[in-house]
């Protein structure tokens, strides 16, 4: 008993002062004026040091009441097992650094104001919040070595949700859970195989480094700010059926990167993404998002396996960037009519024709981007509608490819400078709208186009000066004839068989 009262001495000494107000109480229970402060409860209740359980369960018969609104166990060595039963509300509760700690249940816990922290308890076995549905702060439940039972059934709402490093973890359900305003983590699980989400709202969602999670599967989620899921290593699918938007601010962004096994992604209901990066997925053979209708950006990257994607709906964007993907055979972006930014097509050696048919604009007058190069097998591009391009401050298209036969930009007016370098003979290019620009440069191009872009510009009304215009080819004697006229006309024109 005196161990035990020194205990219950140390640890209210240092850390609260009763909860009175400087006058008489009521008569408590035993009939003693003045007492009363107490069986009110203390308002932070602390355990750690070598208490026992035993001493642990009489403090908190003895010290909780309805002042109590924070529950703090830490650093103690010889608790094994707390029961804190009848207690349906806190503040906080701080459950960390406990040597021998197995078990840990609130089965009467309802709710919290603030946040809930379990972390580096190496002995941890179970956790048991059975009746928790709701805590205004945080959860988070983390570097519990041996944690192997979570009981987190009737949650229905938090501001944050965490989960990250218990190796024996199998299996971790949250099936009331349909609203986390903040952030919502399962990281770093290496043998979790089951994971049960129902959320509806999310705020960041994030699901990496789970070594042996085969599949994800959010059948509720509607809208969440932002959605990354990375480094699970056997995850073969993502099932996001009812997924609508994925935006905050216009920074809500959409990751899907470096799962080696991944086969299959579901967004067949998105319609809007601020960002969606699709980035280095060794397995994954498609990514199909078949009703999205804008993204500020979009990058799909690095996907050795993957031979399509499609985007049917999407009718505008920011930047679009699809590279280094080498068994990309084609693509469909049909709707896309503006890009406010600019579009990258690089090293995708299988793709063989690169098609916007409705794309009208790329970029605005600060910033604009077309990069299209060493995609080894393409040779044919087309944008027959665009025709405005970097806004009123025209900028620059270098096309270089080494298998391009064809190129159609029929409807492009302006346009700073215009190079394409083929190592094969261009047969068809098609620039019949051009009328400003600054320079224009052409390698490998047969007599006949050589002969359709001279008159063509020879025609411009008024007649064009100024010019550095740059062809490799053999010029007819009629194009040459023009090529004068053109030179003539104060324009700097270079023709190399």
């Amino acid at each position: 008993m005196k161990k035990f009262c020194t205990h219950l001495f140390l640890i209210t000494l240092s850390i609260f002062i009763f909860s009175c107000n400087g006058e008489d109480g009521r008569d408590g229970i035993d009939g003693v004026d003045g007492v009363d402060g107490v069986d009110n409860g203390l308002g932070i209740l602390a355990l750690s040091g070598e208490i026992t359980n035993e001493e642990a369960a009489e403090i908190v018969a003895e010290g909780f009441g309805t002042n109590t609104h924070t529950v703090v166990i830490s650093n103690t060595t010889n608790l094994t097992v707390l029961d804190l039963s009848n207690i349906s509300s806190l503040a906080k509760l701080e459950v960390e650094d406990n040597d021998n700690l197995q078990s840990l249940s609130l089965p009467d816990l309802e709710s919290t104001a603030e946040n809930i922290i379990i972390s580096n308890n190496p002995k941890l076995e179970r956790i048991d919040f059975q009746n928790l549905r709701t805590t205004l702060g945080s959860l988070s439940v983390s570097s519990n070595a041996v944690l192997a039972s979570v009981n987190l059934s009737n949650l229905v709402s938090a501001s944050g949700v965490f989960f990250s490093q218990h190796p024996l973890l199998e299996n971790l359900s949250l099936p009331s859970l349909v609203q986390v305003d903040g952030s919502l983590s399962i990281s770093n699980q290496p043998n979790l195989t089951n994971l049960e989400l129902n959320v509806v709202e999310v705020g960041f969602l994030t699901i990496s480094r789970n070594d042996n999670l085969l599949a994800i599967n959010l059948p509720n989620i509607i809208n969440a700010k932002a959605i990354s899921v990375s480094n699970n290593s056997v995850l073969e699918n993502i099932n996001l059926p009812v997924l609508e938007t994925v935006s905050s601010e216009g920074t809500g962004r959409l990751n899907v990167d470096r799962n080696t096994n991944l086969a299959t992604i579901n967004v067949s209901n998105l319609t809007h993404a601020d960002v969606i990066f699709i980035t280095s997925n060794a397995s994954l053979t498609a990514f199909n998002a078949d009703v999205l209708a804008t993204v500020s950006s979009m990058r799909i990257d690095r996907n050795p396996s993957l031979l399509t994607t499609s985007f049917p709906n999407l009718e505008s964007g920011g930047s679009i960037s699809i590279s280094q993907n080498e068994a990309l055979t084609s693509f469909n972006f049909n709707s896309l009519t503006l890009l406010d930014i600019g579009l990258t097509a690089t090293s995708n050696s299988a793709l063989t024709a690169l098609s916007f048919p409705l794309l009208r604009s790329i970029g605005n007058d600060n910033r604009v981007n077309f990069v299209i190069r060493n995609n080894g097998s393409i040779n044919s591009i087309s944008f027959p509608s665009l025709a405005t391009y970097g806004g009123n401050n025209a900028g620059s298209i270098e096309i270089r490819e080494v298998s391009l036969e064809t190129v159609n930009f029929t409807q492009l007016v302006t346009i700073s400078n215009f190079t394409i370098n083929s190592n094969t003979t261009l047969t068809t290019a098609d620039l019949s709208s051009i009328q400003n620009f600054d320079s224009i440069s052409f390698t490998r191009l047969s007599t006949a186009v050589i002969d359709t872009i001279i008159t063509q510009l020879v025609n411009i009304t008024p007649a064009i000066t100024g010019k550095n215009i740059s062809i490799t080819g053999t010029a007819s004697a009629q194009a040459l004839t023009d090529i004068e006229t053109l030179r003539t006309n104060g324009n700097t024109v270079t023709i190399v068989e």
